[in-house]
């Protein structure tokens, strides 16, 4: 069967090069099959148009033969036996059928139906029949049909279309056809099929044709595999010649659809290639006169629409476009209400991802109802929606989507799109993120941990011990992948809510930052430095070395602020810990930061944000106090030998050593009092023991909460912001405390759950500390916001602890019948209660409100 299949296509006409019909194979012809040859009555034109016939019920026939063949083998058939009465329509609808059911290259040999060969002529044909009717003469006839009613000629609009998008189906399926693989059949027909439209001289086509023919070269751009195929997908002049028909067709009253404006949107986007004003404005008047209002309209064309303007960078028009019809963003905003409650998850993601992208939220009312459609589709329960052991990403997103269920890159997408607009969500909408989030965190990518953490910081939202763990397993697991802005954004997100990751999580940060340094610009390595100095985290002597090896590189290149960040990392690393040693980027930091004048950190964009419930905003004033306190840091808390390295007050000009101690002594002036501390000074006084309130150090760097001259001790009330948060019980002040997130109405002021107060102090707090016990006073004594927590309403319990904290701390001598009493877990005491409960208030408890550092 073989050779006989061999010798059949060997002999058969057009072997050699022609357009000739390819032989059936005997598994499937048919008995009682037979050819047409050519007659005077069927005369096959070259150029591959139908000559005059008086047959018009055969064309009829093969329309309905080739649209309702029952399957593939059948619609073979007749392509084969009626190959020489094919019109150009034919073929192409025999192609976009034929191209849905082809077997894939993999699947060939199994299936054993069809092979290249077999689409080898009709993609052939097509090419011919495309280039025959290029070389024609503009304005002539196509062919000897010129006698013909014009309805019978060539439908070159048609033609190209339909034959265009199956030459993309066909090649996902058979890579000898794939449009964008240059030189390969399918690249020939691809090229001469896409030059008819940008032909000199054609009519426009029809908007939904012009929408179809963006859609088909948008999916072979995205299907390419490297740069010259994604090119050989979007030809330059057909693509100027859809915008040119865009353009006339708007002048001439044809406007596109919801449809059109979705995906000629979104092929724009996906191709890269920027919408032409004429274009742009095209899509905005099809908008205002109505597109979206149409029956037809579905959520995927709304969606589409804004995601692809947002992509390359446009904001819907607020303004009217058309005299007499609204603008249309309040058209976009009208469709996105209505049509939302049956959009699809990634529908919902992408709009809110899209308004993000556009930095200008929607009204209230519309981002209301996305965040109420975002909150449904994160829901489910979590043993059905949750990651199975042997579950691939592929099958698990498909099973969420199935069930109407966010996946990884939806749910990272929402997150992001509340933290760029600034939109906190409200408690309900956290509970379903955080249930979401902990369920899909294990098929997340790299960059979707990357920006889910990063938004999780914007917001300011700690994530519940479940979810935390699952976003830490994913960091841990994708620790080879993460590279560039990915990795310092998520150092970055958790230096910023002052998380220290865990073992399996850290050990993958400094593995990457050790391994793929070299992928970070300027900007990122000092994210990286900062970061891990913020978290008090000591990464491996190779991660160090690699870091500040890129600070020496980059330190020329850094923004004023980021300079300032870096010297005060490496200042800070040096000194708390286990005591990172100094490079010779700590050195050149100091030399660049002194030459940079005053205004030059005015002018220097900080990720140091002010947060509000309504959005972020930037400070107004440049912090460079920090400059000051890393010199204090230098000068006071260095070993000799590392003072050494640069002398500071040589290179420092005068005006900045004053300007920085200045602003890193305007929060010293702040003398705002807690409620916690007037307890505790009320306690002070009933003890006997002398203190001042608000004390200046006498170098005026520092405020001390309490000042006790008789024992020459600085006594300080530390709230939850002194701390690390965390979500481990055994890194927890109250593991105990049920995890949850506050109340809408409480967002206002930030408060701080108390199941997220840590153990540890953070960094900041040992270094004031330190400071304060370098010739300022001989000791530091600390009242603990979890442990003041146990006593801040029992007045009795209250003396009893302050007197035995001083007695311990200072080896001061109680008063007589005080008990000892020693904190733990449950704030109990050896001798009982501890006295009388006072009136508590309906106000927030203190220790568990945001002391700001």
């Amino acid at each position: 069967r073989t050779l006989a299949r061999v010798l059949a296509r060997v002999v058969a006409p057009g072997a050699r090069g022609g357009t000739g019909p390819p032989r059936a194979s005997p598994r499937w012809v048919a008995p009682a099959a037979r050819r047409f040859p050519p007659s005077p009555a069927v005369v096959v034109v070259a150029r591959g148009f139908a000559a005059p016939s008086s047959r018009d019920a055969r064309s009829e026939r093969l329309d309905a033969d080739i649209n309702e063949a029952p399957d593939a083998r059948a619609l073979m058939r007749v392509v084969l036996n009626e190959w020489d009465s094919l019109r150009p329509k034919h073929l192409a609808d025999a192609l976009r059928r034929l191209s849905r059911v082809a077997p894939r290259d993999r699947d060939a040999k199994s299936s054993g139906d069809f092979g290249d060969a077999d689409f080898a002529p009709i993609v052939r044909r097509v090419e011919t029949i495309a280039s025959a009717r290029l070389d024609e003469a503009p304005g002539g006839t196509p062919s000897r049909a010129g006698h013909r009613e014009r309805s019978d000629i060539f439908a070159e609009e048609a033609f190209a279309v339909v034959a265009a998008n199956a030459l993309v189906n066909l090649g996902k399926r058979r890579a000898a056809f794939d449009p964008t693989r240059v030189g390969s059949p399918g690249w020939r027909a691809w090229r001469a099929v896409l030059a008819l439209p940008a032909a000199p001289g054609r009519a426009p086509y029809k908007p939904q044709n012009v929408m179809r023919l963006w859609y088909a070269m948008a999916t072979a751009h995205d299907a390419a595999g490297n740069d010259a195929g994604r090119e050989a997908a979007v030809p330059d002049a057909t693509w100027t010649s859809l915008d040119a028909m865009a353009k006339k067709n708007a002048k001439a009253g044809r406007h596109f659809n919801a449809q059109g404006v979705g995906i000629g949107a979104w092929s724009h986007a996906k191709t890269g290639r920027p919408i032409a004003p004429s274009t742009l404005r095209a899509f905005e008047v099809a908008v205002a006169r109505g597109a979206f209002d149409h029956v037809a309209t579905v959520g995927q064309n709304v969606s589409n629409s804004l995601w692809g303007l947002a992509k390359l960078g446009h904001v819907v028009s607020r303004v009217g476009v058309e005299d007499g019809f609204p603008s249309p963003r309040s058209k976009f905003e009208d469709a996105v209400r209505r049509l939302a409650p049956g959009m699809r998850p990634q529908e919902i993601a992408n709009t809110m991802y899209a308004y993000a992208l556009m930095g200008t939220p929607p009204s209230a009312t519309t981002w209301r109802a996305l965040e109420a459609e975002a909150r449904a589709r994160a829901g489910g329960r979590a043993r059905l929606d949750a990651h199975v052991p042997f579950e691939s990403k592929g099958s698990f997103v498909r099973r969420r989507m199935e069930r109407g269920l966010f996946g990884p890159q939806e749910m990272t997408n929402v997150w992001w799109a509340h933290a760029t607009l600034g939109m906190r969500p409200s408690q309900s909408a956290l509970y379903a993120y955080d249930e979401t989030t902990a369920q899909t965190a294990f098929h997340m990518s790299a960059q979707d941990v990357s920006n889910t953490a990063y938004s999780m910081a914007m917001l300011n939202v700690f994530l519940k011990p479940g979810a935390f763990d699952a976003l830490e397993g994913a960091i841990a697991r994708n620790g080879r992948h993460i590279a560039g802005q990915n990795l310092s954004l998520t150092l970055w997100a958790f230096a910023d809510l002052a998380v220290r990751p865990g073992a399996d999580a850290a050990s993958a940060l400094a593995d990457a930052v050790e391994n793929r340094l070299h992928t970070l610009n300027p900007q990122n390595v000092n994210m990286c430095v900062w970061a891990f100095a913020i978290l008090g985290m000591t990464p491996p002597p190779g991660a160090w070395r690699a870091m500040t090896t890129g600070m020496e590189e980059v330190v020329e290149t850094l923004k004023p602020h980021e300079v300032m960040n870096a010297v005060w990392a490496m200042a800070a690393a040096h000194v708390t810990g286990e005591k990172l040693p100094l490079t010779p980027a700590y050195a050149m930091a100091w030399r660049r930061l002194c030459s940079i004048p005053l205004d030059g950190f005015a002018r220097s964009e900080s990720r140091a944000m002010t947060r509000s419930p309504g959005g972020f905003a930037r400070s107004d004033r440049a912090k460079i106090g920090i400059i000051h306190h890393a010199r204090l840091i230098h000068e006071r808390l260095f070993p000799p030998e590392s003072a050494a390295s640069v002398d500071i007050g040589a290179i420092m000009p005068p005006e900045m050593a004053l300007a920085t101690a200045q602003d890193f002594r305007a929060d010293v002036m702040d003398t705002t009092r807690s409620k916690m501390q007037d307890k505790i000074a009320e306690t002070l006084s009933d003890i006997g023991i002398e203190f001042e309130t608000e004390k200046r150090s006498a170098d005026g760097n520092f405020s001390m909460d309490f000042y006790l001259p008789r024992y020459d001790v600085a006594l300080e009330y530390d709230g939850p912001s002194h701390y690390y948060r965390a979500w481990r019980d055994e890194d927890r002040a109250f593991p105990r405390t049920p995890p949850g997130f506050p109340r809408d109405e409480e967002v206002s002021v930030m408060r701080v759950p108390l199941w997220t107060v840590g153990k540890e102090k953070t960094i900041k707090t040992i270094l004031r500390d330190a400071l304060l016990e370098h010739g300022q006073v001989s000791k530091t004594v600390t009242v603990h916001a979890h442990e003041a927590f146990w006593f801040e309403n029992k007045r009795g319990r209250r003396r009893t602890f302050i007197e035995n904290l001083l007695r311990r701390e200072l080896g001061r001598p109680m008063t007589p019948g005080t008990p000892e009493w020693w904190f733990d877990e449950t704030g109990a005491s050896a001798e009982g209660d501890g006295g009388e409960e006072e009136e508590v208030s309906d106000s927030v408890s203190d220790a568990t409100s945001d002391a700001t550092s």
